[in-house]
C-alpha cells in the first residue's frame, strides 16, 4: 500500500504489501515543468532514491534537484551536467553503440524492492513512447509489480491483477480524462466513481473502448470525490489526464 501526493491529485495504490518506500525516476523525454517536479520530490514519503536517464539529468537541473544516480551515455544530456556526475561517481556511463535502450538499461539498476515511479517518458517520438510503454508494462507483467509514470498533464499506473488504485483529484477539481487500457491480450476491471461504471467488464486489447471517461456528478457532489479502480485479471493500464 503507498500514497502518492501528485500536484493534480493523490494516488493510493492498494497491492496487500506493506509500504514501500520509492525509487523515482527522470528520463528524457517531455520535460516536466520544474515546479511540478519540486513539489512531487518534497511529497513523496519515506526516503526517496532519485534517478536520472541520460537528459533526465537536464531537467532534474531545471528543477534545483539533483539525483543520486546518473546512467546512460551521455549523448543527450548537457554535456557540463554529464561531466559533474561522472567526477562526483553518480554516473553509470555505457557507450552510444549499445543493445539496450537506456530505460531498460536503467530498469536493471533500479532497486526491485521499491516503488518504481517515472517521470520524463510521454512526448517526444512515438518510437521512443511505445518502446518504453512496452519495456514498463513487460517489467510490470514480469515482477507483478506496480509502476507508476507522471507529469503535470498525465499519470498512468500500470496495474497488475489483483491490484486496486483509488484516485482523488484537488478540491473542487475533476480530471480532463479517466482511461482503461489492456495490456495483457485480455483483463477484467471494475471501476467506480466514474459517469461509465464498470462491474467486472472484460477489456481487450483489439476493443480499446474505455477511455475518454470522467468522474460523475454523483461523485463530485460527495466530500471525498474520487475514482476507485480494480484490475482483477491480466493487467490493465490506468491513465488519467488533467
Amino acid at each position: 500500500m503507498n500514497n502518492l501526493f501528485f500536484p493534480q491529485g493523490r494516488l493510493h495504490i492498494e497491492d496487500g504489501q506493506a509500504v514501500q518506500e520509492i525509487a523515482f525516476s527522470v528520463c528524457g523525454g517531455r520535460k516536466p515543468a520544474g515546479g511540478w517536479l519540486q513539489m512531487t520530490a518534497e511529497k513523496l514519503p519515506g526516503k526517496p532514491e532519485f534517478f536520472a536517464a541520460d537528459k533526465g539529468l537536464n531537467y532534474y537541473h531545471a528543477a534545483q534537484l539533483s539525483p543520486d544516480k546518473v546512467i546512460g551515455d551521455g549523448d543527450s544530456a548537457d554535456p557540463v551536467l554529464w561531466q559533474q556526475a561522472v567526477k562526483s561517481g553518480k554516473a553509470t556511463v555505457f557507450p552510444v553503440n549499445k543493445d539496450k535502450t537506456d530505460l531498460q538499461l536503467l530498469l536493471e539498476m533500479l532497486p526491485p524492492e521499491k516503488l518504481w515511479i517515472f517521470s520524463g517518458i510521454y512526448g517526444g517520438r512515438l518510437d521512443h513512447l511505445l518502446s518504453a510503454f512496452e519495456t514498463l508494462g513487460t517489467a510490470t507483467l514480469k515482477g507483478s509489480r506496480v509502476i507508476v509514470l507522471a507529469d503535470e498533464r498525465e499519470i498512468t499506473v500500470f496495474v497488475p491483477a489483483g491490484v486496486s488504485v483509488e484516485f482523488y483529484p484537488p478540491a473542487e477539481e475533476t480530471p480532463v480524462a479517466v482511461s482503461l487500457l489492456a495490456f495483457t491480450e485480455k483483463s477484467r476491471v471494475s471501476v467506480t466513481g466514474t459517469k461509465w461504471q464498470l462491474d467486472e467488464k472484460e477489456l481487450s486489447r483489439d476493443n480499446p473502448y474505455a477511455i475518454s471517461n470522467e468522474m460523475s456528478e454523483a461523485e463530485q457532489m460527495k466530500e471525498f470525490p474520487h475514482i476507485s479502480f480494480t484490475c482483477l485479471t491480466g493487467m490493465t493500464v490506468f491513465y488519467v489526464a488533467g
